[in-house]
């Protein structure tokens, strides 16, 4: 449409030049500048859908929008920078209407390098272009905009990747699978590490409380899918033959290590609350890991809740809870992390419930008295072990008297 198209480019150079010719003469407000300029970029905008359509669009307007921000090198305007966050709202219109960008039809099934790359690739990576030109702009609430749309443009455009590439090239509503999800939830593990080495450098709200949100909305997912929805305890589907590298490996054990490492990077860098809640997220996943490992040994590739429980399967299962919980109870011991330490006394007495309550009813002869020999030798260690720390802090602990 080369009329509305030409329109909206004279209306958008007009403003231009309106804003130009009063800034030189000095009698512009500076709110009556920022309503020109956006006015222009709107007129810009509405140009390029009279004139392109699909991936086109959503590219030019990304593009418009980055060379307002180039455009604060020549003119200092405050209201120059924020056409980008205009844009990216625009785009994330486009997409919400269109999440193939090009349409279903037309877009390939060759993974990664198809029109969701360039179309959700580009306008985020000239989100992150524009936060690091701008990092010294002196409008603090442009900037974390722009850090925070920059963070969630990538996100999204990693995560629609990887579902467009782990469904046969195909973008529908199906639930994903666990290895999908399992994805995403290192995915938002790792944003949440990198946003939180970005804050120690460029101290950011955006950074800050984003990382923190990463990590929360990691947990959510892990509540939500992990342990109910997508466990395959409740879901029988398919675990794989091959011992250790099979799905419980990507969707219990991998992230129960994310967890873990970014539990330990947060430690002095976050609050203590939000620490505890890494802290103890993945040992709820090493936990289920280990749990449904014994279950996959004695069950096969298919461990749904319908097969019951073998009296070794019963046997076992206290066994390597009482090792998980003499293991959390060492590393917290080691990294001074009282959140571990309490899920090790969690899981003790859980499997000090379950040896008297399911072990004595269910299991017979030899298996029953291993059980209950096996629990007591390992409460006597950890009560031993308590020993030695409670001899150890009275031997550091100042005489009555003294001033510390």
């Amino acid at each position: 449409d080369w009329l509305h198209g030409i329109y909206g480019l004279l209306i958008g150079a007009v403003l231009l030049a309106t804003v130009e010719r009063l800034e030189r003469r000095g009698r512009m407000p500076a709110l009556a500048a920022d309503l020109l300029l956006l006015g222009a970029f709107a007129a810009f905008t509405f140009s390029l859908h009279a004139l392109t359509h699909g991936l086109v669009t959503t590219l030019c307007v990304a593009v418009l929008g980055f060379a307002f921000v180039l455009a604060t090198r020549l003119r200092p305007w405050r209201g120059l920078p924020w056409a980008m966050v205009a844009a990216a709202v625009v785009i994330g219109a486009r997409i919400a209407w269109e999440p193939t960008i090009v349409g279903p039809d037309v877009l390939g099934k060759t993974p990664v390098f198809n029109a969701l790359l360039a179309g959700y690739g580009i306008p985020a990576a000239l989100l992150i272009a524009s936060a690091w030109l701008l990092r010294n702009w002196p409008g603090r609430r442009l900037l974390d905009a722009l850090q925070g749309l920059a963070a969630l443009a990538g996100l999204l455009a990693i995560s629609i990747l990887i579902r467009h590439a782990m469904n046969g090239g195909v973008l529908d509503d199906r639930v994903p699978t666990l290895g999908e999800q399992s994805t995403y939830t290192l995915l938002l593990i790792g944003l949440s590490g990198i946003l939180m080495t970005l804050d120690a450098k460029a101290p950011s709200l955006t950074f800050r409380y984003g990382s923190m949100a990463a990590g929360v909305i990691a947990t959510l997912n892990i509540l939500s899918a992990h342990l109910l929805v997508l466990n395959p305890f409740f879901s029988n589907d398919d675990v794989g033959t091959w011992p250790v590298l099979n799905l419980l490996l990507p969707g219990y054990l991998l992230p129960a290590l994310g967890y873990a490492g970014l539990a330990i990077y947060a430690r002095d860098r976050r609050p203590k609350p939000y620490v505890i809640l890494l802290a103890l997220t993945g040992a709820v996943l090493a936990f289920v890991w280990a749990t449904l490992s014994v279950r996959w040994f004695w069950q096969g590739t298919n461990i749904g809740d319908w097969k019951g429980f073998l009296p070794g399967e019963t046997y076992t299962y206290s066994v390597v809870w009482l090792l998980i919980g003499v293991g959390l109870l060492a590393l917290g011991s080691r990294l001074d992390a009282r959140s571990l330490r309490l899920a090790s006394a969690g899981l003790v007495l859980i499997s000090v419930c379950k040896v008297f309550l399911i072990d004595m009813a269910n299991l017979e002869g030899i298996l029953r008295a291993l059980s209950f020999i096996g629990l007591g030798g390992v409460l006597i260690g950890i009560g031993l072990f308590y020993q030695r720390i409670l001899a150890r802090s009275n031997e550091a602990a100042p005489p009555a008297g003294d001033t510390p």
